[in-house]
């Protein structure tokens, strides 16, 4: 494919930047994700909406056609061999020439391991402000609000950048991806000769990690477990269900932290947003971190002995019963269904 190439010192100004995340040969779903509520702010601010990807070659995006039908009026790609792996600190670098030269009224990150490591990298080097995992963007005055979580994440906060850019990393789930008919504008940014792609880090070998990744975030059943199901034993046992229906398996903040699932399965304003068409909770409270990110769920299900329970309150169907004992009779009637 023949890109338009634009100068660096020639790059519009003034726009809406997102961050693409390109990976291991793959454009990070978040990073679609997070067009979704920039592309309607960006409309009504009458600013382009241009998605930057770092990698080293087009060849090797395998998720390529995705970006044509994405939400970006225009995407730069900047191409170089020594953007191959992550390395934060020319990452910034590289990203750091592009606001000095586009000078933009935003640039936001989705809330990846990598996202998180660079755009408070990006926002050091350029003194300037950062909200960290922002779960709501609204437009007022033509200022962007941001809303997070605060105070152990028992408020939402909405907060006002006396910063330009403006800059955040946007939680993970919080928002669907959608698409458009009309394909963006794709430029190649040349970097001047000057410029020096070398980094302080050197990748020796790279070991995928051995975890299984989750698909929470696009799972239309979930099970999900809490405190109430009183040992890591029981928690485990939601996997078998969630086998049984085809569903993904989330978890509240603190079995997290109980060392029963790992903090990929967390539900909420620290974690991943979900928006299951069926959400079963058993042994959840339902406190406000985690009811605030899967509260758009198209079917509830409690289960807790406490009716006073927020999930209770605000399911479409609850039982008051013990949770790890329901799921025993639930694994089991399924089977014998099978």
């Amino acid at each position: 494919m023949v890109l338009e190439e634009v100068k660096l010192e020639n790059l519009e100004k003034g726009h809406i930047l997102a961050f693409g995340e390109c990976y291991k040969k793959m454009i990070h779903p978040s990073s679609f994700e997070i067009l979704t509520p920039l592309k309607e702010i960006s409309e009504s601010l009458r600013k382009k909406l241009i998605l930057i990807c770092l990698t080293a070659s087009l060849e090797e995006t395998e998720n390529f056609e995705d970006l044509k039908k994405c939400l970006a009026d225009e995407i730069w790609f900047i191409l170089n061999p020594e953007l191959k792996d992550f390395k934060d600190d020319l990452w910034a670098r590289v990203l750091a020439e592009i606001v000095k030269n586009s000078r933009p009224y935003g640039f936001f990150f989705p809330a990846t391991i990598i996202g998180t490591s660079l755009a408070p990298r990006l926002a050091g080097i350029l003194k300037l402000g950062l909200c960290a995992h922002v779960n709501s963007l609204e437009l007022k005055d033509n200022q962007i609000i941001m809303a997070r979580p605060t105070y152990g994440e028992n408020v939402i906060a909405k907060l006002i950048s006396k910063s330009v850019p403006v800059m955040a990393t946007i939680s993970l789930g919080t928002f669907p991806i959608n698409y458009k008919n009309k394909e963006p504008l794709i430029k190649k940014v040349i970097f001047p000769e000057t410029f020096s792609w070398e980094s302080k880090l050197k990748i020796k070998r790279f070991f995928p990690t051995k975890k299984k990744i989750t698909k929470l975030s696009a799972a239309k059943v979930i099970v999900a477990g809490g405190r109430g199901l009183k040992n890591k034993e029981n928690f485990q046992k939601l996997f078998e269900l969630a086998k049984l229906l085809n569903a993904e398996v989330g978890a509240t903040r603190p079995v997290c932290y109980e060392g029963w699932a790992e903090e990929e399965r967390m539900i909420g304003v620290s974690g991943v947003t979900v928006r299951p068409k069926v959400y079963i909770g058993f042994g959840i409270s339902g406190a406000l971190q985690h009811t605030v990110g899967m509260e758009n769920s198209e079917f509830i299900i409690a289960v807790n002995t406490d009716k006073e329970a927020p999930l209770v309150k605000i399911a479409n169907v609850a039982f008051i019963t013990d949770a790890s004992i329901l799921l025993d009779i639930l694994i089991e009637k399924l089977k014998t269904m099978k």
